[in-house]
């Protein structure tokens, strides 16, 4: 069946199966710069020790596409890192300042207001000196005197100026009456 060609020098005919497989492992060359192909090679070629050294170049590839890839990822953090510090110095630097800067500022505002008195301390003082006018001491006061308590008294007083410059005008009569 073999030729007499390949019976006189040696050569034996190989099976389908051994150049698909051949095939097979001259595509892994091709794909062997993909990281994650190299990494399932080094697996693979690392369990067994034959196909390691049948495929030394491969491996050799495997391990070399892996250490690149490692570098590239450490290179990767180191500028990721970089960025995100720069983008700190330039936003959130100085908004945290200045949030701060708002906070400390409202403090010393609020410092500098005048201390408030408590309206309960401020009514009980004016209950017990007896300056409390009647609404504020809770005295009988129609609902008329409450909503307009300033037009009253100013309507009163300007009856008593009024009753003043009247009695005045009848005096100065009377008096000149008698002389």
């Amino acid at each position: 069946m073999q030729n007499d060609g390949e019976m006189r020098t040696g050569k034996r005919r190989r099976s389908l199966v051994e150049v698909e497989e051949e095939r097979v492992w001259a595509s892994l060359y091709r794909c062997a710069a993909d990281p994650m192909i190299a990494a399932e090679l080094v697996a693979h070629l690392e369990k067994s020790s034959e196909l390691r050294l049948q495929h030394s170049g491969l491996y050799l590839r495997c391990r070399h596409v892996l250490r690149r890839e490692k570098a590239r990822q450490v290179r990767l953090r180191k500028m990721g890192a970089g960025i995100r510090w720069v983008m700190h110095m330039a936003i959130g630097a100085p908004l945290g300042f200045a949030t701060r800067l708002c906070r400390s500022t409202g403090t010393i505002f609020l410092a500098c207001l005048p201390e408030r008195e408590e309206k309960a301390g401020a009514q009980l003082r004016r209950l017990t000196t007896g300056d409390a006018n009647p609404v504020d001491s809770g005295q009988g006061v129609s609902p008329s005197e409450i909503a307009h308590p300033l037009r009253d008294n100013a309507a009163a007083d300007a009856g008593q100026q009024a009753n003043i410059g009247a009695s005045q005008r009848s005096a100065k009569r009377a008096g000149g009456r008698e002389r």
